[in-house]
């Protein structure tokens, strides 16, 4: 073979080895993340475990399908430590945020281990890392997003943080021993055969066992993928020490590790879920810059000290690596550039004549003449062929599912949702298309528990069932709200129930969030399940509020679990996981957002008197916070709702769409929102007013925000008080030109003699006053 040919046979050999290296890097913590992708995502107890199981079966089939002769002794369990820990650091990154986010931050795994070596080794840093780590570790971060905004999404990061901090021990621990790399060796290929098949039966027979018994292939799709992804982690390490150093240089070896780790990066973002913007996408290149501004001084360096490489071996390795480099830095241009070539499109819709004539027609249903008609779902579809949607064939799939019948599935289309019109339009439509199936036939409802109170959130819920029902065409023949669903109201229901037969009369449970944690309304749904037998019984929207494990709880499992006539519906993915490890196995359970949805978009309609109203509650959903100093010159109400009473209607109903509104005109008082409350969230989204959540220790907020709201762009959260001021200002000033100004009479004083609280105090006599504008 000529020179050139020896060339082409060895530049395909790198790119043959590399690609295989790249993939199954990439399908190894894609089916990790698959299975660490849980339904309680928000439970970080729950995160861990999984992280755990996933790296224990990993190790565990590392040592089932190769051996590694090595002399065991504290350097060599100092090394298997570190990468059991460090492996688990990963899992846990990927169970807290994207995949590719975890990636992301791992692409500092280079400088970060260098920076380590300087510590425990006093090995001399080049000069060219005080360039090469601020575009690094400013990249992965600007790639990554703010994890001050989001409580999961900061743990995740210093998660993946550790994983690196860790590696570089172990890299430090194996230069200071002069510990050689070991290979790995394959264990006999019967062997291999045996341990995989076993495995293959294993995950076909519980496949088996749980279609047999008509559950959801969780238990399958979890093992299924726990072993797919550890053994494409046998096979990724196998390559990296055994393939890779083989056929690639030291050069070759740096540069192929930098461009595997960013390809791995893009692919996890193609397959994922996440949206990342312009921004997003300029962090990764700028870091994969650094990276190779390090790579390249580092390896010149160990070039120059190197008398016995010539030229001509040198020369031969260094074309085809700037061939490859220069295909990534392409590939990543051209993704950036094929995305988002236009960064301000969000939703489209058939074309803009039809999205300007479908929004005004979508905004009329929520008080118009049209408000109480059923909505035909394709005009709340989104085109996602166009805007901020990444795989859109699979998109168009969900769109067109019947959705009862992946009840668990319903929120695929929310990360990609960015305002709150998209929002809304999504939860309409998710409702629509399960209920319409879910209440197939039923003529006739009788609607429990409606709420009546000041809470503003549960009256507005019973506004959107209303709205629901009437839309499906369905008549409401009885309701009562909690304090007048007496024993006798029950009874005459009951009686009244006797003339309808069970497929034309549905029962209905008002929503909220008080499954558990609230005993009286349990008491009351644990009535209507007696009272009710044999008629279909759904009790709308609902979370777990798990407050304690008591006596209360074990009713509860009780009477939820094992009724193949009543349907619970979960709001979000962490009350769905927990109803189905406790009121599993016959009763019908689904996921659909918050029924206060079904109110529909609401234009703003009075001018706000603060620049931040803060809804602050006081129960025992409480995150117990003290408010923080607010800034000078930015004005602030702190109040709860219960305080802002509302005038009062002729029954219960007509009282929970007075709260409703008043409620809105609560939240309008301010142009921006700190709430703590889930329904502070939800109005504000119906408002399209900027607000920041302050999650509690039950992840109520975080929760339903994370399984439906997260791709929100002007909602934020946290669970820090002092962080929410700082978050609600930046909102403040991003929003500024949009948002409407404060009432011009605020900054006049009334009452001089009195605070705000209405204490009597000094006035301040001002000495001089400009006329013009009453001021001093």
């Amino acid at each position: 073979m000529t020179t050139k040919e020896i060339n082409t046979v060895s530049m395909w050999k790198i790119i043959t080895v590399f690609g295989l290296w790249t993939v199954t890097s990439f399908l190894c913590h894609f089916s990790g993340k698959l299975f660490l992708k849980s339904e309680t995502e928000n439970e970080s107890t729950y995160n861990f475990i999984k992280a755990f199981i996933l790296t224990l079966y990993q190790t565990f089939m590392c040592y089932s399908l190769t051996e590694v002769k090595f002399h065991i002794d504290k350097v060599y369990i100092c090394i298997s430590v570190c990468h059991f820990l460090a492996t688990l650091s990963t899992n846990c990154s990927m169970a807290l945020m994207f995949a590719s986010s975890t990636f992301a931050i791992k692409l500092m795994e280079p400088i970060t281990s260098a920076c380590v070596q300087r510590l425990l080794l006093a090995t001399p840093l080049h000069p060219s890392i005080f360039v090469s780590l601020p575009l690094i570790v400013g990249g992965a971060c600007m790639f990554t997003g703010n994890p001050l905004t989001d409580t999961s999404l900061s743990k995740g990061t210093l998660m993946a943080f550790l994983s690196n901090v860790i590696l570089a021990v172990r890299n430090a621990a194996i230069k200071k021993d002069q510990h050689n790399s070991s290979r790995l060796n394959l264990r006999p290929s019967l062997t291999i055969a045996i341990v995989i098949i076993c495995h293959l039966v294993f995950t076909l027979v519980l496949h088996l066992i749980e279609t047999r018994n008509g559950a959801e292939n969780i238990l399958t799709r979890a093992v299924f993928f726990t072993v797919l992804s550890s053994v494409f982690h046998v096979v990724y390490s196998y390559i990296s020490t055994n393939i890779v150093l083989r056929y690639m240089s030291v050069l070759s070896h740096s540069v192929c590790n930098i461009m595997k780790r960013v390809l791995v990066v893009i692919l996890l973002y193609i397959v994922g879920s996440r949206y990342a913007s312009f921004s997003n996408f300029l962090g990764l290149m700028v870091s994969t810059v650094g990276l190779f501004i390090y790579v390249g001084f580092k390896v010149s360096i160990k070039n120059s000290s190197n008398r016995d490489v010539t030229p001509k071996e040198q020369g031969k390795p260094d074309r085809t690596i700037i061939k490859i480099a220069a295909f990534l830095i392409l590939f990543v241009c051209l993704s950036i550039i094929g995305m988002y070539s236009n960064t301000s499109i969000k939703l489209g819709y058939r074309d803009n004549n039809f999205a300007k004539l479908a929004l005004e027609d979508y905004e009329s249903r929520s008080f118009g003449g049209k408000s109480l008609e059923i909505m035909d779902t394709s005009d709340l579809e989104p085109e996602v062929d166009v805007g901020h949607f990444e795989n859109g064939p699979r998109l168009k799939r969900f769109l067109r599912k019947k959705l009862i019948q992946t009840p668990y599935d319903t929120d695929i289309l929310s990360p990609h949702l960015k305002t709150s019109t998209e929002v809304i339009r999504e939860a309409q439509r998710v409702h629509f298309n399960l209920f319409k199936d879910l209440l197939r036939g039923f003529r006739y409802a009788m609607l429990f528990d409606v709420a009546a109170f000041e809470n503003k959130g549960d009256p507005a819920i019973s506004s959107g069932e209303i709205y629901l029902l009437r839309r499906l065409g369905i008549d409401l023949i009885y309701y009562c709200s909690f304090s007048y669903c007496k024993d006798e109201n029950l009874q005459y229901a009951k009686n009244m129930s006797s003339i309808y037969s069970n497929k034309e009369l549905v029962i209905l449970v008002h929503g909220g969030g008080n499954i558990v944690g609230y005993a009286l309304n349990d008491v009351l749904r644990f009535k209507i399940l007696n009272i009710f037998k044999g008629l279909k019984i759904v009790v709308l929207s609902q979370s777990i509020y798990m407050k304690n494990y008591n006596g209360h709880f074990e009713r509860c499992k009780q009477f939820y679990c094992c009724n193949k006539n009543l349907t619970l519906v979960l709001r979000d993915r962490q009350s769905l996981s927990m109803a189905q490890t406790y009121f599993n196995n016959g009763t019908n359970l689904i996921m659909a957002p918050d029924m206060a949805f079904q109110i529909g978009r609401v234009k703003r309609y009075m001018s706000p008197m603060y620049d931040i109203l803060w809804l602050k509650r006081k129960d025992s959903e409480t995150p117990n916070y003290k408010i923080p100093v607010i800034p000078e010159g930015v004005s602030a109400k702190v109040k709860d709702w219960w305080g802002f009473p509302t005038p009062k209607g002729d029954n219960s109903l007509e009282n929970a769409f007075l709260i409703a509104t008043n409620g809105m005109m609560f939240l309008q008082r301010g142009r921006v929102v700190i709430t703590d409350r889930l329904h502070g969230h939800i109005l504000c989204t119906l408002l399209d007013i900027p607000h920041v959540l302050i999650d509690n220790k039950y992840k109520k907020l975080s929760s339903y925000h994370r399984t439906w709201t997260r791709g929100v762009e002007n909602t934020l959260i946290t669970t820090n008080a002092t962080e929410a001021v700082s978050l609600a200002l930046q909102l403040l000033k991003k929003y500024n030109d949009v948002i409407p100004p404060i009432a011009p009479f605020m900054n006049v004083v009334e009452h001089p003699f009195e605070n705000s609280r209405g204490k009597r105090i000094t006035p301040v006599v001002p000495l001089v006053f400009n006329k013009s504008q009453g001021k001093k």
